[in-house]
């Protein structure tokens, strides 16, 4: 099981993308498959996915689109992520109210004591980072790039 699947990296370019765009201007999915390559079924659902947590709405109409519901950033890559995976684990399938195993045999316990702390870790990190910074990263790689093709 890998944690950054193709899904999650799929909403969280898409979810840049978006950040993108000028405030509260509606972007089509297939604009954004296109400038992403992603999939547009593919993307329709994760789009709904991100819809249904409050992270983007949809604008019916003629120029109409998906646009982020909050600015970058007030969005965190965590709530990105929560929206596509469906889980509030994200490192193992172990239940979040279930508590650490004490009986377990000494291994096992001490698994799932690294598997806790990877958890906390992996989400902290999540939670910190916003969509804003993940933008500005982005805009910085293409600003780069772009001066280089100059060369």
């Amino acid at each position: 099981m890998a944690f950054f699947n193709s899904k999650l990296r799929y909403a969280l370019c898409a979810a840049i993308d978006l950040a993108q765009q000028p405030a509260n201007t509606a972007c089509q999915s297939r604009e954004i498959a296109t400038r992403q390559a992603i999939p547009g079924p593919y993307l329709d659902q994760i789009l709904a996915s991100l819809k249904s947590a409050g992270l983007v709405r949809s604008i019916r109409g003629a120029g109409g689109g998906y646009c982020l519901a909050r600015t970058p950033d007030r969005i965190t890559a965590h709530e990105v992520v929560k929206a596509v995976m469906r889980s509030d684990r994200l490192v193992a399938g172990r239940n979040a109210e279930e508590p650490l195993d004490v009986e377990a045999k000494g291994a096992n316990w001490v698994v799932q004591d690294f598997e806790e702390r990877l958890e906390a870790l992996l989400v902290e990190k999540l939670e910190r980072t916003t969509l804003a910074e993940l933008t500005q990263k982005k805009t910085v790689l293409d600003d780069s790039l772009s001066m280089m093709m100059g060369i």
